[in-house]
């Protein structure tokens, strides 16, 4: 993730939490597994969101492993 994202999460939560509308959560941010493989920051993190209007939500950050590979769907739609 790089360093301006990671400060935006760690600003939407610290707003969240000012306000109300999270009540539990964590984050944790570490030094990239691959140095100038592209990302600032290898991040997780989980904390709740709109308890204000009741049961909420939940947003997960969660950085790949390193042997993940992403796959796109380039077809524009199913197989």
């Amino acid at each position: 993730m790089a360093r301006d994202q990671l400060l935006a999460v760690i600003d939407d939560i610290r707003t969240r939490v000012a306000n109300g509308d999270s009540f539990e959560g964590s984050i944790e941010y570490l030094m990239p597994e691959n140095p100038g493989g592209g990302v600032d920051f290898d991040v997780r993190a989980g904390y709740r969101i709109g308890n204000s209007m009741g049961q909420g939500g939940f947003r997960l950050i969660a950085a790949p492993e390193a042997d993940d590979t992403i796959h796109a769907d380039t077809t524009g739609g199913a197989p």
